[in-house]
């Protein structure tokens, strides 16, 4: 890792001086009177500015959590400052690694979802997981080749109150839930993989949804410039193939632009630029909230971003928050996160309660055809 990529991102260096500026400041330094006044001498240091933004650099190189308001902390007389220690520029010099991120030849994901609902009937009353996870490749070019690739996981009770009251009931081992108004059974055991559709002369096109189908080199046209980003995810018509275009795009809110934003850095394989620009929108973003250090449902140590929402079918207010590591600057995941109860939410659903979430757990690029996991 190269601790200045992670300082420009923090503190959005500008560029080094052009060859004309050093060539004039240099003629400025040799063309001094040789008689001038000499200068005291004294040993150079590094501004105390420099000093914390390489404590910074080295703490996030280390993954290290550093606490900049905690009142308890011992005053050492060099004081840290804020921006540099904050959630904001945690998430800056997250996208200044995601500028960092190499291509190849294949563009691969692995996700996982899972989504509360309460086991219902005779032996029900706690709440459990209903968990997938999919898996999907797709060459860089037409004829690269594509698969996609899912499975129904193992359902899983979410908290230990609910491990309690399984237990209570006999601890089945099947669950029956109800959401959307479509009841399922969940298991406890896991499915194997099932192919859809694989295409081995596909590849070459990549969907973001609401926003449209671009090819791989449409993808590198892409504007890296935050506001510039908006407008394309947020302003203009749904871009069909063949020329076509569909419904308007939009994004109600702040909670809007930052889901799309994290289901474009999920799904597609957009520049490592672009990814940047994309990251440094959302930090920015008015109405998101910069949560700093963090830990995902996987227990991966994170750092997040956060936009509350009033929930359209009265479930109450809801708080949805995206994820992403500040060493590599890839995207984690999300989840949703029940603040406040609303007239339809359900008794299960109390502040506290993460109601649903999108995992990733590995993405990027290969330059050989990706290998299902296990």
């Amino acid at each position: 890792m190269n601790e200045l990529h992670l300082l420009r991102g923090v503190y959005d260096d500008p560029p080094p001086p052009s060859e004309e500026a050093a060539a004039a400041a240099r003629g400025r330094m040799l063309s001094q009177d040789d008689t001038a006044r000499p200068r005291s001498r004294r040993a150079w240091r590094l501004p105390l500015g420099g000093l914390v933004a390489a404590a910074t650099a080295a703490a996030v190189a280390a993954g290290m959590t550093l606490a900049t308001d905690d009142p308890t902390r011992p005053r050492t007389g060099v004081e840290a400052t804020p921006d540099a220690l904050s959630p904001r520029g945690m998430m800056l010099a997250a996208a200044s690694q995601a500028g960092l991120q190499q291509q190849g030849r294949y563009w691969y994901t692995h996700q996982r979802t899972g989504f509360a609902a309460l086991a219902l009937g005779g032996t029900g009353g706690y709440v459990v997981e209903e968990r997938s996870e999919f898996f999907r490749w797709t060459g860089r070019t037409r004829g690269d080749g594509e698969s996609f690739y899912g499975r129904d996981l193992a359902g899983k009770l979410q908290t230990r109150a609910d491990v309690d009251a399984w237990r209570a009931a006999g601890s089945p081992p099947s669950w029956t839930v109800r959401s959307s108004g479509v009841t399922r059974t969940v298991r406890t055991k896991s499915d194997a993989w099932k192919v859809d559709n694989p295409n081995d002369q596909g590849g070459g096109t990549f969907s973001i949804g609401g926003v449209g189908l671009f090819s791989y080199q449409e993808l590198q046209d892409f504007p890296t410039d935050p506001e510039e980003l908006r407008k394309l995810l947020c302003e203009g018509s749904v871009k069909l193939d063949e020329g076509r275009t569909g419904a308007p795009r939009h994004c109600d809110g702040p909670k809007d632009v930052l889901d799309q934003v994290f289901f474009v850095l999920a799904d597609t394989p957009v520049p490592p630029k672009v990814r940047a620009g994309l990251m440094r929108l959302i930090t920015d973003y008015p109405g998101v909230q910069r949560l700093g250090i963090v830990k995902d449902p996987l227990g991966r140590t994170a750092v997040g971003l956060a936009a509350p929402y009033e929930s359209a079918d009265g479930r109450g207010r809801i708080q949805g928050q995206v994820f992403f590591d500040q060493r590599t600057g890839k995207a984690l995941g999300s989840r949703d996160i029940q603040l406040e109860q609303g007239p339809n939410s359900e008794k299960w659903q109390v502040p506290g309660r993460m109601l649903d979430y999108w995992l990733i757990l590995d993405s990027g690029w290969n330059d050989t055809r990706p290998t299902l996991p296990d």
